[in-house]
């Protein structure tokens, strides 16, 4: 089976603190397969092309948010999570906008 998708809203990526944006989403239901999820995050829309970065890796699937503290004072970044499994199957959720305040 395909890895479980991961669906990011507005509500799941903060865009009012002061030096980090925090990411927070629903773990995956079945941990049978899992083997990480990846945190993605790139400067601009991302279906324009632009460079994403990996940020995190997060081996244990009960684990559901993480603090990006690099994300920089006033700074706007679009994430993503991905679910991998342990063939390497990835599901990319949709990219959120964040951002700390200026």
């Amino acid at each position: 089976p395909d890895p479980e998708k991961i669906n990011l809203s507005t509500n799941n990526v903060s865009t009012d603190k002061d030096n980090y944006v925090e990411i927070k989403w629903s773990p995956i239901q079945n941990g049978t397969y899992f083997y990480q999820y990846e945190i993605y995050r790139t400067l601009g829309q991302p279906s324009l092309g632009n460079d994403t970065s990996l940020i995190a890796i997060i081996p244990n699937h009960e684990i559901n948010h993480f603090f990006d503290s690099n994300a920089g004072n006033g700074t706007t970044w679009y994430y993503s999570i991905v679910n991998v499994d342990v063939t390497g199957k990835r599901e990319y959720s949709n990219f959120v906008k964040g951002m700390t305040k200026p």
